[in-house]
């Protein structure tokens, strides 16, 4: 029997990962659902954000359905930032369905979350390999990046030409070049 009734993560998926994918399932073991919030829903093609919400969605649920995962337990939730911090916690249960628990590495998430609602951090697997910038990073470099993704991903971000963006955003002067 589960712990939690129902749990929350919270990512750009920036593309969405197998650090992701562990998370999901680390969750999945703890609780009987899963929210998965798509923050920062109103960037993209940005080298930061290149992916839309709409594709962010198609690549977690092209993951989960490729990993068996159970559909009726995962909520999608494409979410607009909220630039107000100390209202943070509230907009974001107004737009989501109810949970127990939130699982973050972001301290900051879990410094805004802690007095109202439980909050634990999850085992991350390699967060500086499996990181949107990471791959990101690779993409631009030409260097190997596809085995840090699943499947799914890596057969969308093809399918949109979505290597072509990153290295097209990656010129952008609206970013810093650091490498």
């Amino acid at each position: 029997m589960s712990r939690y009734k129902r749990g929350l993560i919270i990512g750009r998926f920036q593309p969405f990962h197998n650090g992701h994918l562990k998370l999901i399932q680390q969750v999945l073991e703890e609780c009987e659902e899963l929210i998965i919030v798509i923050g920062s829903a109103q960037f993209n093609y940005l080298y930061k954000d290149p992916f839309t919400a709409g594709e962010r969605i198609e690549m977690i649920h092209a993951t989960i359905s490729f990993q068996r995962i159970d559909h009726s337990k995962i909520f999608l939730i494409p979410l607009v930032n909220f630039e107000n911090n100390a209202c943070w916690l509230e907009y974001l249960k107004s737009m989501v369905p109810k949970f127990e628990i939130i699982y973050s590495g972001n301290e900051y998430v879990r410094y805004l979350s802690k007095k109202d609602i439980i909050v634990k951090e999850p085992i991350l697997i390699n967060r500086i390999k499996f990181s949107g910038e990471n791959i990101r990073k690779l993409i631009v470099n030409s260097e190997k990046w596809d085995d840090l993704v699943p499947v799914p991903v890596k057969e969308l971000m093809m399918y949109i030409d979505g290597i072509e963006r990153i290295k097209i955003l990656s010129k952008s002067d609206t970013i810093p070049q650091k490498w």
